[in-house]
């Protein structure tokens, strides 16, 4: 009797698929000029996806009345960069923009309206993505695939969204500043990126207190008693010096601004800014959370694990309480997604404990099924209601 042979469809070989792309990730990034080109094709590939939100409303000529008043104020800011606008007592949330000079000053040197200053926003995406690729690299020893699987998967989350979606805000300006304050923590010139990250939106405050946590890292972590540990976070860090120069020239500036110039934050609930106003979305408010970083928030609760094991219990309040300071912000005004994409300098931390633990191996794939989760995962924003942003939504 004839036997009959089941043939099986082949199967490909995924660990060999991925460790095949990770040494061609390598090889790629053995210099600078193959990693601008890592970045502009995930670029590329990423606008492909989600085209600029600008664009698409000029093609369409979609522009709201809000959009339109928008584009008015930003262009009479750059204009008069410190005159103020807005009449406090009509209009106050609009307020909170007039302090948020950087885009603005931005607009004047370069003599860009509003709407090429969301132009220049999305071509620094790229600019954005070989910076974290490059820092990525530097906090794990040289480990290319793990930069660029970090890199994929941020941007997929609305870090990445922002620079294309986010027609008037600028928040991006902001991201690209507290990178640059992250690559160069232990650098003087950490402040200048910080004080600009600050005008742009003065929620980067809060995850700029992860600047420390790098050079503490670095330089090796102190056990001791909490009163040792704090001495050497305060006189042994350079980055600590740093931010809180950082802080104190902010500080001098926005009060200069506000005697010379009475521009201001405006607080309560008419400007829109209230502890826990964001709860009052009710079930939306997990959507817009979770968007902000989406399933790369578990890299900080891994390193807060960390911590806890290794009883480094005055790093880990500190490190919980920098995320908890965002989260507070992010919820007391109405843009919560925007607000707490704020907090994604707190995931390089985990990146040197990594490097410490000779983790790479395990924590590549990790990162990788993170960017597949995330790609696989819609995005969603919430700034009055809830909407999702969907690959290939500018077609129809």
């Amino acid at each position: 009797m004839e036997e009959k042979l089941f043939y099986l469809p082949m199967i490909p070989n995924i660990p060999y698929i991925f460790r095949r792309w990770n040494d061609l990730i390598t090889q790629w990034a053995q210099h600078q000029l193959g990693v601008m080109i890592i970045c502009l094709s995930l670029f590329a590939g990423f606008s492909i996806l989600y085209f600029p939100n600008v664009i698409q409303k000029r093609m369409d000529n979609s522009w709201t009345s809000n959009d339109k008043y928008m584009i008015d104020f930003v262009n009479r800011k750059i204009e008069h960069p410190l005159v103020a606008m807005v009449d406090k007592d009509s209009r106050e949330h609009y307020a909170k923009r007039e302090l948020r000079i950087t885009p603005y000053l931005i607009g004047k040197v370069f003599h860009l309206n509003a709407i090429r200053l969301f132009y220049l926003q999305v071509l620094l995406l790229p600019f954005f993505l070989f910076l974290f690729f490059n820092l990525i690299r530097k906090l794990t020893g040289g480990d290319a695939p793990m930069a660029f699987w970090t890199t994929a998967c941020i941007l997929f989350t609305y870090v990445g969204h922002s620079f294309v979606y986010d027609t008037l805000f600028y928040d991006s300006y902001a991201f690209v500043f507290l990178l640059i304050a992250c690559y160069y923590y232990d650098r003087i010139w950490s402040v200048v990126a910080l004080i600009l990250a600050f005008f742009v939106d003065e929620r980067s405050l809060f995850p700029a207190l992860n600047l420390p946590l790098l050079f503490l890292f670095q330089s090796g972590i102190s056990q001791g008693k909490w009163s040792e540990v704090i001495r050497d976070f305060l006189w042994k860090n350079k980055a600590t010096q740093y931010l809180l120069l950082s802080y104190i020239l902010y500080a001098f500036i926005r009060f200069y601004l506000y005697i010379y110039f009475h521009l201001e934050t405006p607080m309560g609930k008419q400007a829109g800014v209230q502890l826990g106003f964001a709860f009052l979305h009710g079930y939306k408010l997990p959507y817009a959370l979770f968007s902000a970083l989406k399933w790369a928030i578990i890299l900080p609760v891994i390193a807060l694990g960390y911590f806890v094991k290794q009883g480094i219990w005055t790093t880990t309040w500190f490190y919980f309480s920098t995320y908890l300071a965002s989260f507070i912000a992010a919820t007391a005004v109405d843009d919560v997604t925007r607000s707490l994409t704020f907090c994604f300098p707190i995931i390089f931390v985990l990146f040197q404990i990594i490097h410490r633990l000779k983790e790479h191996e395990n924590a590549r794939v990790l990162i990788s099924l993170l960017f597949l989760a995330n790609i696989l995962t819609p995005t969603y924003t919430l700034l009055m209601h809830l909407e999702r942003i969907s690959p290939f939504n500018w077609i129809y």
